[in-house]
This record gives structure tokens, C-alpha cells and sequence, in this order.
């Protein structure tokens, strides 16, 4: 499973808000031959469970908002890479990125254990520090 889409700036990201948007054509173009595909939006988990009597696309509805939401899964062959978009890290970054990475493994265990990373402009060092210590990557793009 590849990604459902090249890796090219896009006029749009689903999920994104604008200054995310912006930060993630920005490291497009600095990276332009980084992955090969992506994913946008990538929903993982089981999301709430409601009771079987009630309306199968309420169900349905209630399953696909509740969802945990990647906002970029990046690809290279079969190299999943889950990238968390921030303008502004903070250690709840940590938490978002270690719980997608167990969701999308147990969901996908054909894959080989996904790469982490964050894209962003502005971090703390020790935030820094305790994302390097999870081997989570790190892009800060400073002019952003």
C-alpha cells in the first residue's frame, strides 16, 4: 500500500488549517524528492461504539468523526512515515504521534513499522529533546 496520492504541493491538504497548509507546501518544496506518495487525513482507530439500535449511518457518522486523524502518512515503497503538521510543538505532539503509530500497526501489520516525524516551525529544546529520545524526527522550517 502506497500512498493514494503523489508527493507534490497541492492547492488544498484535507485536515489541514491554512498556516499548516502552508508549513507542509514549504517542506514539499525544501524536500521535494523526500517520499514518493502520501496520504492526507488518514483516519485510524475504532472510534466510538454506539449501540447496534440505532441508525446504521448515524453509526456510521459517529465512527468516522470520532476517529483518530493523520494528517500526513508519506510513503517510500512500502515505508509508512506518520507526520504530524504543527506550527508550534508541544509535548501533547509526543502522545498524538506514539498513539497514531500503535493504531496504524494494528490495523496494518503487513507494513513495516512506521517512521515518525514532526513538521514545524518553532520547538522548545526539551521538546526537542524528548521527541529525539522517541526517534521521532524533527523538520523545523524557520522561515515558514
Amino acid at each position: 500500500m502506497s500512498g493514494r496520492l503523489p508527493y507534490v504541493k497541492r492547492k488544498f491538504y484535507p485536515h489541514m488549517i491554512f498556516d499548516e497548509a502552508e508549513l507542509w507546501t514549504d517542506f514539499i518544496n525544501k524536500y521535494p524528492e523526500r517520499f514518493d506518495t502520501v496520504d492526507y487525513d488518514f483516519r485510524v482507530g475504532e472510534g466510538v461504539v454506539l449501540a447496534a439500535d440505532n441508525d446504521e449511518e448515524f453509526i456510521r457518522m459517529a465512527k468516522m468523526l470520532s476517529q483518530k486523524r493523520i494528517d500526513v502518512i508519506a510513503w517510500n515503497d512500502e515505508q509508512p512515515t506518520i507526520i504530524e503538521v504543527k506550527t508550534r510543538v508541544g509535548l501533547g505532539t509526543l502522545g498524538q504521534l506514539l498513539g497514531y503509530k500503535l493504531l496504524f500497526k494494528r490495523e496494518f501489520t503487513i507494513f513495516p513499522d512506521p517512521d515518525l516525524m514532526v513538521v514545524t516551525k518553532l520547538i522548545d529544546p526539551d521538546d526537542t529533546y524528548i521527541l529525539l529520545q522517541n526517534r521521532i524526527k524533527i523538520a523545523v522550517l524557520k522561515n515558514a
